[in-house]
């Protein structure tokens, strides 16, 4: 049966990708309905601060007020992104791997949460800063994304190419 080959990694994609929406999105409500833009609260004192952020652009600001390009790029990448995952699977003899799937639920989950605030609002809703040193405001979509990159980056380097290499047929002496 081919549909047991996503199996696990799937599973834990979907997860993964709804928990970070849905903690993305209710931490952002919460944090804005208690708190006005501007607004500083000491989150761990020393270390992070609360602080509500309307982002109208991608990381530190970049491409600000651009936010139908940061859309259709959203949209593009997820695709991209998604096509992958989806033929990588169909392709595969074996069942997919599940660092690919953890890294699929996070980049998507991050990537839904603040495209749905691009869409809704305008701008993404940022709150996290660290207090210690200079960085911009972020949010846990954010943080997903920059995760999932990084375990994305384990796979490629550490499994990717060890799963061609098992994938490809021996060749058998019958002649």
């Amino acid at each position: 049966m081919k549909n047991k080959k996503f199996g696990l990694s799937a599973i834990l994609a979907i997860v993964i990708g709804v928990v970070v929406l849905a903690g993305d999105l209710l931490s952002k409500y919460l944090i804005e309905a208690s708190m006005m833009e501007g607004e500083v609260a000491s989150f761990l004192p020393g270390f992070m601060n609360i602080i509500v952020v309307h982002n109208n652009g991608a990381a530190w600001g970049s491409f600000a007020g651009k936010q139908v390009m940061l859309i259709v790029l959203t949209f593009i990448l997820i695709a991209i992104f998604l096509a992958f995952y989806i033929v990588k699977s169909i392709k595969s003899t074996k069942p997919v791997s599940v660092t690919l799937g953890v890294a699929v639920g996070l980049i998507a989950g991050g990537c839904f949460g603040n495209l749905y605030d691009r869409l809704v609002f305008g701008y993404v809703r940022d709150f996290l800063n660290f207090e210690f040193m200079n960085f911009p405001v972020f949010n846990i979509a954010d943080t997903a994304l920059c995760v999932g990159i990084v375990v994305l980056c384990v796979y490629f380097i550490f499994i990717y190419s060890r799963e061609g290499k098992k994938e490809k047929p021996e060749k058998k002496d019958n002649e």
